[in-house]
């Protein structure tokens, strides 16, 4: 195995064998390993950043095979086309000649071929391909960055860091190797060490032998804690449980870790030794495709993994001023990548391996009551937006006993619906696992008993902190009419008033009743921005159509399919479909009206600013903010 930059990985021409899947990298990957990349050139550019391994395999003929990691060497080849084509006098993209082909796959080589030269790609934009797709992902990430800047000074400086300081190990497997018999031993070597097992065992490493009781209670609190898709209750044998959560397993009690400890027995706790071994770590690590008999196994799916869900807790530790959209950054780092240093440089002793046990416990319950699930139950949706808001309890049936679900505000349904736009609309913004700013303040939130105990608060809070938000994006007015770089949280945010004022007496001009936030995640021109003209439909001015009364947020899979649709069309099209509030606004001016253009556009967006700008005035005296 041999370190290689990019650059020189790129040496080579390699090929993606006919048994590899197609690329499948979605927007949420590409968009995590860019920021990845640009959080380490942006510490200076001197430092390396290792993406992972690259396992290849020449045959005689020397033609090399990309065996593991295609995925991201796919990425890596269409960040280098984009920043080549952005970047054509950079002394490296003279230089740099990628090459990369699909065997058996002649498009797909075809329009990668394409997307290397300038002249030729925007011929293929509206093109409905997986590769496309991701090439488009990232031309959007860079012009976000960029933000008004024009110059291409930024895409020359991270283009030269990705060359020459990302790293990848590179490993080639013997000419003579059986690739079937390699396959098949990737498969089967099992479990690895994951970054939050070492974690673990560092932590259980800080504690003395003589604390043999609570060296167990933390693992098995830990155990419990990492089974992200069940209720925590179900970590524990039925005795614990109630001990914590109360005869009816639904409240916890204990204020501090020595008060968690006393719900674990001699008996029940079982030994952790002083000098565990990390293999050790993945034995007392438990199965968590087990199915659990007082448990719809399967039914919830969890917004986080538990490596970012531990980091949410470590910040929450740590981190004690109010969180604030301004500087979302401070402190902790939400960025898994760097799981591991951190917890060595903010758990240094016994005392805070116990404080920050209690509070992932303690969190991990608030979490599971008050923050979001997807349910599969019932779910007719094809995004994951089935979105559940509840709380367990005890059902006891003669001698058995039956952790259940019910809403968590069972009592006010007005409350439960809040609650769920309000999380639903940060999450589908922001999907991605790491970098989830919005938990953590939602987590800080939440932490307030009595936020928790004042129903009334708890929505101020949460309008507040939405509207917070709003407000730190939109301080510079021109970002409404960025066209489609106008942030998707200006629309999430506006659809969310939208129906808040219709369900809360207001009105908006549309049926909010059934709307439901979904991942609704690309900025589309309403009218389009490259109209038939050959059937009369004229290209408007720039400033109209980037005009915030033009744009919409639809599904990425609309918007590829029909970005060059005129209103009309696209209402015949999706008129029916389950769209965003302010489309639904649109659509119904576009009938009223008979037609869509400059007039309209203007007055829609005015009227929409002027429906954002009212909100705002009505609560912030009350919100403080």
């Amino acid at each position: 195995m041999e370190e290689f930059s990019v650059y020189k990985i790129f040496e080579n021409e390699y090929t993606i064998p006919i048994y590899q899947r197609a690329y499948a990298w979605t927007e949420n990957e590409i968009n995590t390993l860019i920021d990845d990349i640009y959080d380490y050139y942006n510490r200076g550019g001197e430092q390396k950043y290792y993406i992972g391994s690259l396992v290849v395999h020449s045959d005689d003929n020397g033609i090399i095979s990309v065996i593991d990691g295609q995925q991201r060497l796919t990425t890596l080849y269409l960040l280098i086309c984009y920043l080549k084509n952005e970047s054509p006098h950079s002394k490296l993209a003279e230089k740099i000649d990628v090459k990369l082909n699909f065997e058996s796959r002649k498009r797909s080589t075809e329009i990668l071929s394409i997307l290397k030269n300038k002249d030729d790609f925007e011929k293929i934009l509206d093109l409905d391909n997986e590769l496309v797709d991701a090439y488009r992902i990232i031309r959007k990430k860079f012009q976000e960055k960029k933000g008004t800047d024009s110059s291409n000074k930024f895409d020359e400086e991270y283009f030269n860091y990705l060359l020459k300081k990302v790293i990848l190990i590179k490993n080639e497997l013997p000419k003579d190797t059986d690739l079937n018999h390699y396959f098949e031993i990737m498969n089967d070597r099992g479990e690895q060490l994951e970054k939050h097992e070492i974690v673990k065992a560092y932590l259980l490493g800080l504690l003395a032998e003589e604390e043999a009781k609570k060296r167990s209670v933390v693992s098995e609190i830990w155990n419990a804690c990492q089974r992200m898709d069940k209720y925590v209750q179900l970590g524990f044998d039925p005795d614990i449980r109630g001990e914590l959560f109360s005869g009816t397993w639904d409240v916890f009690s204990p204020t501090n870790f020595e008060e968690v400890s006393e719900a674990f027995n001699d008996d029940n706790s079982q030994s952790v030794p002083k000098s565990i071994s990390l293999d050790a770590i993945l034995e007392m690590t438990p199965n968590l495709d087990k199915a659990d008999e007082t448990d719809d196994t399967g039914r919830y799916h969890s917004i986080i993994n538990f490596p970012n869900f531990i980091l949410q807790v470590l910040k929450l530790y740590k981190d004690k001023e109010p969180f604030d959209w301004n500087y979302e950054s401070r402190g902790i780092s939400l960025e898994d990548k760097r799981l591991v240093e951190q917890f060595k440089d903010s758990i240094k002793s016994d005392k805070d391996v116990y404080e920050f046990t209690y509070l992932l416990l303690k969190t991990r319950f608030l979490f599971d009551n008050y923050v979001i699930k997807t349910d599969s139950i019932n779910d007719n949706s094809l995004d994951d937006s089935n979105w559940s808001l509840h709380k367990p309890y005890m059902l006891k049936s003669g001698n058995n006993r039956k952790l259940s679900p019910r809403n968590t505000f069972s009592d006010n349904d007005d409350t439960q619906d809040i609650v769920v736009k309000i999380e639903s609309m940060f999450q589908v913004t922001d999907p991605r696992q790491i970098y989830k700013s919005f938990l953590f303040g939602l987590l800080q939130i939440l932490s307030d008993d009595a936020i928790l105990k004042d129903e009334d608060l708890l929505i101020k809070k949460l309008i507040g902190f939405a509207s917070q938000r709003f407000i730190s994006l939109t301080r510079d007015k021109s970002v409404f009419d960025r066209g489609v770089n106008t942030p998707n949280y200006v629309f999430n945010f506006l659809d969310f008033v939208l129906w808040y004022n219709e369900t809360h007496g207001t009105g908006c001009g549309v049926n909010a009743s059934n709307f439901d936030f979904k991942y609704r995640n690309s900025v589309e021109h309403f009218y389009p921005q490259n109209p038939d003209e050959s059937e009369g439909h004229k290209r408007l001015n720039p400033d109209i159509l980037n005009n915030f009364g033009n744009l919409c947020i639809m599904s990425r899979s609309h918007n590829s399919k029909r970005s060059n649709l005129t209103p009309n069309a696209k209402i015949d099209v999706f008129g029916s479909t389950d769209q965003s509030l302010k489309f639904e606004l649109m659509q119904q001016m576009t009938i009223d009206k008979n037609g869509w253009g400059t007039v309209q556009i203007k007055e829609h967006g005015e009227k929409m600013k002027e429906i954002l700008t009212d909100f705002i005035k009505s609560i912030e005296a009350s919100l403080e903010i």
